[in-house]
């Protein structure tokens, strides 16, 4: 299994676009990249961030700036909870050695 083709059609599937039409590939890859990079620097580790949970982060994060006009980026309060919670996971794994 390929995580980062299941990460984009994750998306997909969150922005109820079709795992055929490729038309949006490049923008929703973008856009993970996007969310990934907001995550690391929210203190989120490499490793959480290739979790299940950090998947579920990321799709929605792509989710809520998928539509956003250029120049404004907007996540839900949700999202921000969410990667509050993995860069305490983060900090708590470095903190305990693991």
């Amino acid at each position: 299994m390929n995580p980062v083709a299941d990460l984009l059609n994750a998306c997909k599937q969150g922005l109820r676009i079709s795992e055929s039409n490729t038309a949006y590939d490049e923008l929703i890859r973008q856009k993970i990249a996007v969310v990934k990079g907001y995550l690391r620097n929210a203190g989120v580790s490499d490793e959480v961030l290739a979790g299940d949970q950090a998947a579920g982060t990321i799709v929605l994060g792509v989710v809520d700036i998928f539509g956003v006009a250029p120049g404004e980026l907007k996540f839900s309060q949700v999202f921000h909870t969410l990667a509050t919670q993995l860069a305490i996971q983060s900090a708590a794994a470095a903190g305990s050695g693991e």
